[in-house]
């Protein structure tokens, strides 16, 4: 078992934010048209899709919990 842990936290989404997803090796596009505590609502901007996915945990940024802990 590894002693290093990656670190999983809230990602600041703003309205008009564009992102880029990457999902069973494709990137989906999305721009962000409603955040909340709980949740946040994304469109896909060519065909016009929104689907909203709460707001739990999103990686981001490849920080491990021994590089974290550095910085505190």
């Amino acid at each position: 078992m590894s002693d290093q842990a990656t670190v999983f936290e809230p990602y600041p989404f703003r309205v008009g934010e564009r992102i880029l997803r990457r999902r069973q090796g494709k990137l989906e596009d999305w721009d962000v048209i409603a955040v909340t505590d709980k949740e946040v609502t994304v469109k896909c901007p060519f065909h016009g899709m929104e689907l909203t996915w709460k707001r739990s945990s999103f990686w981001y940024g490849g920080e491990t919990a021994a590089a974290a802990d550095s910085k505190a």
